[in-house]
């Protein structure tokens, strides 16, 4: 499961959802992906970053919501409920 929540994390990273992030989370988000330990920890924290990603930004696949989603309903945590701008003002 580890490098399922590395993978998403990583696929996340890479896609720009975290730009708007500043650069101390940032660095604590790579340190994580980067330490060779196994252990629940460095996934806890690492799913914490989803709640802050920005699923709607360009270039972001959708189907990423989606394993988020599952993977934190296998770990028993609130699922990321994301809604468009547009559909939050009408």
């Amino acid at each position: 499961m580890e490098q399922h929540v590395k993978g998403i994390t990583r696929h996340l990273l890479n896609s720009g959802a975290f730009n708007h992030l500043l650069d101390a989370e940032l660095s604590r988000m790579q340190w994580l992906l980067l330490r060779r330990e196994a252990g629940t920890n460095a996934d806890e924290q690492l799913m914490h970053f989803w709640y802050y990603a920005d699923f709607y930004a360009a270039g972001v696949p959708q189907f990423l919501l989606h394993e988020c989603n599952l993977v934190l309903q296998h770990h028993g945590k609130p699922v990321i409920d994301v809604f468009p701008q547009a559909a939050l003002e009408a």
